[in-house]
């Protein structure tokens, strides 16, 4: 059989003396002694054997005396989270990492991010630039390709060595063999890495794309459920651009690259069991471009259609139904969209921004109900945000929440991040070429 096949919670079943040797279930054994099933931190958290502990002897000569008593103590760990932000092609540079979010150190090592030149094809000004953390590296698109011509890398940084992992095979219905324009999303769950590809081929809205899952132990790419385009057994609606897990489920919000109203795709599969993606939503106003979950419910921030301005949807758990929670004030026709979902100290925030006017607010709710969205920061009127400074990656660090805001080209010196700690917003990167990443590593000691 070929392909590696790995087994990692072998014996987390038990051990089986009724059913027959070949009939046993990957996870039973025929026997088992002195072994112990754990949480294995290096592989993610998944079940690994390993031989029950036991007391070596410890001679009382060695100690020169008798041993009166024995007392357990722990190992420190210490944990390193250093907040790692991805520049453009300004300087020799490709990434500036902070401690504390206020301090920043520029630092070349780590291989560079996508650029927004690879970005052009797949409607760029809509990603969110997204990348993920896994054990204790990071995993983003590389930039290291040309566009069109060359397989989209994936590289990895584990604080230490930077690597090249993998390259995103050509897809099924890309043109003449043309290999993907960029990877516009990740996530990381259960373990677990999937992320998002924009491919050529397909006819707006029905662009071709794929969501691809990466087993970075052995390199392996394997595509989940079916593609997306307009070929034959594709799913249409857009290629994926956004991700996330919800109801034991991936979710993937789809760009149609059109301001086409009430066409707004959300589809769902189970990774592991089904073949083609379903449709939850295909109706929504403007293309989705962001998901996330809060309180139980799926939302999802929404570009600007012909009709309306960009909006926040909510999935009520308890109906499924789909209903809008907040309307940008930005109005119609495909300059605006909500964008940088996320939850941090028990609400939901959103970016809201639109090109004209410029409008970019970072908005919240404590409900996520309709008409409880307030703004929480004017970053146009108080920090100086200009159109082109498109809302990017959002993550936290410690108890601060944080926005990118990305540079408006590739070269320029206009972008920041802005910060949120103890409920003051303050902008601690300013006049900055950032590329959109913002992420944080775990390191262990």
């Amino acid at each position: 059989m070929a392909g590696t096949v790995s087994n990692y919670n072998f014996g987390g079943e038990g051990v089986n003396l009724v059913k027959n040797p070949l009939e046993l279930a990957d996870g039973e054994a025929l026997r088992l002694q002195n072994a112990e099933l754990v949480n294995d931190g290096t592989k993610g958290g998944k079940g690994s054997l390993t031989k029950r502990g036991g007391l070596a002897v410890l001679n009382a000569s060695a100690l020169a005396g008798a041993i009166l008593g024995m007392l357990g103590l722990n190992l420190k760990t210490t944990y390193v989270r250093t907040l790692y932000a991805a520049r453009g092609v300004e300087t020799a540079n490709t990434w500036l990492t902070s401690l504390n979010g206020t301090a920043w150190t520029n630092i070349a090592t780590p291989l560079a991010a996508a650029g927004e030149d690879k970005f052009s094809d797949a409607n760029g000004e809509r990603d969110a630039r997204r990348v993920t953390s896994f054990k204790q590296s990071i995993i983003y698109p590389g930039n290291a390709y040309t566009k069109g011509t060359d397989n989209p890398p994936v590289a990895l940084w584990d604080g230490t060595n930077a690597y090249t992992v993998a390259a995103i095979p050509v897809g099924p219905s890309a043109t003449a063999l043309t290999p993907a324009f960029a990877i516009t999303d990740w996530i990381t769950v259960n373990g677990r890495v999937f992320l998002a590809v924009h491919d050529p081929g397909g006819a707006a809205p029905a662009l071709a794309g794929r969501v691809l899952e990466l087993d970075l132990e052995t390199g392996k790419i394997s595509q989940i459920a079916n593609a997306f385009g307009s070929g034959t057994g594709e799913k249409t609606g857009g290629y994926p651009c956004c991700l996330a897990w919800y109801q034991n489920q991936l979710w993937a919000g789809l760009q149609g690259n059109t301001t086409t109203d009430a066409i707004g795709t959300v589809v769902r599969c189970y990774p592991d069991i089904d073949t083609a993606w379903t449709n939850d939503v295909a109706n929504l106003s403007g293309f989705p471009c962001s998901l996330t979950v809060f309180k139980g419910d799926l939302y999802a921030g929404t570009e600007s259609s012909t009709a309306t301005g960009a909006r926040v949807y909510g999935r009520a758990a308890t109906t499924k139904l789909w209903t809008a929670r907040f309307t940008s004030a930005g109005g119609a026709g495909g300059n605006g969209e909500l964008q940088s979902l996320t939850v941090y100290l028990d609400e939901i925030y959103a970016v809201e921004y639109f090109a004209t006017t410029p409008i970019i607010h970072i908005i919240k709710s404590s409900t996520g109900a309709a008409a409880s969205f307030t703004t929480d920061r004017d970053v146009d009127s108080l920090d100086g945000g200009i159109a082109g400074n498109l809302p990017a990656s959002t993550t936290q660090l410690d108890l601060a929440l944080y926005f990118v805001f990305r540079a408006t080209t590739t070269t320029a010196t206009n972008g920041f991040i802005m910060q949120k700690l103890a409920g003051v917003w303050t902008k601690v990167l300013a006049a900055t070429n950032l590329a959109g990443p913002l992420v944080v590593l775990v390191e262990r000691t």
